[in-house]
């Protein structure tokens, strides 16, 4: 008797081995599957919903990190991957897998400072970089006093706030967190040179966004980082940054969208270019991209044309969801770049 198997029981067989994180039961061979960073996840969920009314696809998408979503997607478990960590050029070379930024986010500090309002403390890289290294201990301390003209400090101590890593859901945060850290700050460049997976002298961990979401709620004195959208919907008070100019910079809508415009995409060949402490007026210095990751051979593939739709899709009449969930899409022309490119993968 022979026995045929699709790829489809292949990969659900080989997900319930090589993952505890949940069963996923397909329905069907024109069923899509996704796993990977968590930051994506508002904004994914309003995409999914919504291209119900047009294409009317069935996706599952598991929001659980970036390395669990590569090692998925390098496996063949899943139909695509959405990471904060992209993958390098050799690593797609050899999966035969093409990678395109699907959405921006800016990462926001968040300080629960009695009397101090959003957007009214604000904080520079070198402060910042002060705080987590150990040596700004308290709220008045003389730095951030001169850096915050006429805003009463208090005789507080600074409890800073940073998420689990390096296999953590909220990894890409803490990417985008450390690499403006490292960019913005001298201190910290010697002390955390790149390759360094330990970059907390001081302060507590947290293992969820949710976690750090009621932490810094209950906890006077306490800073941490979040997406923007998540300390927006939880009514936290959000630092304002100041740039290389010592300009302050809030973070809004505005800030994302002109820090995304200020990336080089002429030297970006492969899509993936420096997000952190870009120049220009106006510009969030802390931004992380979700890439999206898909095979590059879709023809003649059941899943295939959905991939296809879906992805075009986000980047066309999803992107004003991108917008109304809190993040930024790639620019127009890279958007079209990338559609002409999933069309040759799949026609």
């Amino acid at each position: 008797m022979t026995i045929n198997l699709s790829r489809r029981t292949l990969a659900a067989g080989a997900a319930s081995l090589l993952s505890a994180v949940s069963t996923v039961t397909w329905a069907g061979e024109g069923d899509l599957l996704g796993a990977g960073g968590s930051t994506i996840r508002p904004i994914m969920q309003s995409w999914v919903e919504e291209q119900k009314k047009t294409l009317n696809l069935n996706i599952t998408y598991q929001a659980i990190g970036s390395p669990n979503g590569t090692s998925k997607i390098l496996a063949g478990i899943t139909d695509f991957a959405v990471l904060e960590i992209p993958l390098s050029d050799a690593q797609l070379a050899a999966s035969d897998l093409y990678q395109f930024p699907l959405a921006f986010a800016a990462i926001v500090f968040v300080a629960n400072v009695p009397g101090v309002a959003t957007h009214q403390l604000r904080l520079s890289g070198q402060m910042l970089g002060g705080i987590y290294a150990g040596k700004i201990k308290k709220w008045n301390d003389p730095a951030i006093v001169a850096g915050n003209p006429g805003l009463t400090l208090p005789d507080l101590e600074i409890h800073p706030l940073f998420h689990a890593e390096p296999g953590g859901a909220m990894l890409g945060d803490t990417i985008g967190v450390t690499s403006y850290l490292l960019a913005a700050n001298e201190d910290w460049r010697a002390k955390f040179p790149d390759g360094i997976s330990k970059r907390w002298a001081v302060g507590s961990m947290v293992t969820t966004g949710e976690t750090m979401t009621e932490t810094l709620k209950v906890l006077s004195g306490a800073i941490g980082y979040l997406p923007l959208g998540a300390a927006v919907s939880s009514k936290l008070p959000i630092v304002a940054k100041l740039d290389q100019a010592g300009k302050a910079v809030q973070a809004n809508a505005a800030s994302l969208k002109a820090a995304v415009a200020a990336i080089d995409w002429v030297k970006t060949p492969n899509l993936v270019g420096k997000l952190v402490d870009l120049p220009g007026d106006g510009v969030w210095p802390v931004v992380i991209a979700s890439y999206g990751i898909v095979p590059r051979n879709l023809k003649g593939k059941p899943a295939g044309q959905a991939l296809r739709a879906f992805f075009k899709y986000t980047l066309s009449d999803g992107a004003e969801i991108t917008v109304k969930r809190g993040g930024e899409p790639p620019p127009l022309e890279i958007r079209q770049k990338v559609m002409a490119q999933l069309d040759k993968f799949a026609t």
